[in-house]
């Protein structure tokens, strides 16, 4: 692949792009804890990130009325869905359990959906190259991982380097995971994205990485060659000890036993999700404010159902769910896209087949721009944007 310097990397001209670079930055600096009954309490901190999201809004308001690849990225790519899934999010301020969170938060979606779809647009133009906004996009997962740690640090007086604050940005590096591992990177993103998603001690990221291992049937032989043997390894051992055995001492290891019963506790707040949701079906409750708010009834201390597609149910009712669904699908099938060159092919499907599961049990996609939200949002934006470059020039 081509190379990405230092220099490039942060000197890319465009106000979002500049934006989209501050943002994690700020949000190490101005981030501190927060008891739960101040989730909507509007501080100093909070006033900083809503002027921070108008700025955003203001800046690429503008940027999509000169910028044409910005316009038809979110308008003729799976984009498009998201983008109407947020914009009912905003129309159920109207019917929220609090309207303020819920126009708050839509409008913090809408805001850094266009920042994303705008720098990536921006990067297209600039840099007329895939390989190379794969490598901006790669060394921003970095970027991400390092204001993370930074913003641990400063928030738990945690060591900047310690092995500790590295493992904990998995929502930030998981996602990558098989850009880095499929493409020919380099070593330096191989060497910190690799061991981050491995180690990371996640339940959902193994799940992810197991399933979006089935999409590997046109990789590279090697790699393909190691992802087989590594599964008939497991089916061995699984016949071998049994396939309960196997599980308590790997995504069980330390739990009483095997089963859904036997989790964090996402199973419980999963079915309390579904059995409020359908209480109001159709509408939901409020962007956001559904999840924060039924979920804290019964859990306290925990404010989101740690599952995008419940969230869009909670928040925007079946019809939201249905755009959020929707705008799965659509990325799932372009990222195999007959279009695609085969080098990119299986690193995309395999990408977002993990963020799905991903989305299945962390906080990310369908509610507010936390957890995965940004590392996801930036991959299928590119994902879009390179399955629209081979579309229009096949």
């Amino acid at each position: 692949m081509e190379k990405l310097s230092i220099k490039q990397f942060f000197t890319v001209k465009g106000l979002p792009v500049k934006l989209l670079l501050f943002y994690p930055i700020l949000i190490a600096l101005i981030s501190r804890q927060r008891g739960i009954n101040d989730v909507t309490t509007v501080d100093s901190s909070a006033a900083i990130q809503i002027v921070f999201s108008l700025v955003v809004f203001i800046v690429c308001s503008k940027e999509l009325l000169s910028n044409g690849t910005f316009r038809t990225l979110l308008n003729k790519s799976p984009l498009k869905w998201l983008l109407l899934y947020i914009l009912l999010g905003l129309l159920s301020a109207f019917w929220s359990v609090d309207p303020r969170l819920t126009l708050y938060r839509a409008f913090e979606n809408l805001s850094f959906l266009m920042l994303v779809s705008a720098s990536i647009a921006i990067l297209y133009r600039k840099f007329q190259s895939i390989d190379l906004i794969i490598k901006w996009i790669l060394y921003y997962a970095v970027f991400l991982i390092l204001a993370g740690t930074l913003k641990r640090a400063l928030l738990w007086n945690m060591s900047f380097f310690s092995i500790e604050t590295l493992l904990l940005e998995q929502m930030n590096s998981t996602p990558f995971f098989f850009l880095v591992l499929l493409l020919p990177v380099g070593l330096f993103l191989k060497g910190i994205i690799l061991p981050i998603s491995i180690f990371s001690l996640s339940n959902t990221a193994y799940f992810g990485m197991f399933a979006g291992s089935f999409a590997l049937g046109k990789a590279n032989g090697r790699i393909r060659f190691a992802i087989i043997l590594m599964m008939v390894s497991l089916l061995i051992i699984g016949y071998l000890i049994g396939v309960e055995s196997l599980l308590q001492e790997t995504l069980f290891a330390g739990k009483e036993g095997v089963g859904l019963e036997y989790t964090t506790g996402r199973n419980k707040i999963f079915e309390l999700s579904i059995t409020e949701g359908l209480k109001s079906p159709f509408l939901g409750y409020g962007f956001v404010a559904g999840d924060t708010y039924i979920i804290n009834k019964t859990f306290e201390g925990v404010i989101g159902a740690h599952n995008g597609f419940l969230s869009a149910f909670l928040g925007t009712g079946l019809i939201g769910l249905a755009l959020f669904i929707l705008f799965f699908v659509k990325m799932l099938l372009i990222s195999k896209s007959k279009v695609l060159p085969k080098k990119y092919k299986s690193a995309f499907f395999a990408t977002a087949i993990l963020i799905t599961v991903y989305t299945l049990g962390n906080p990310g996609l369908g509610t507010r721009v936390y957890g995965s939200w940004l590392s996801a949002t930036l991959l299928f934006t590119m994902i879009s944007i390179i399955y629209l470059h081979y579309k229009n020039n096949k």
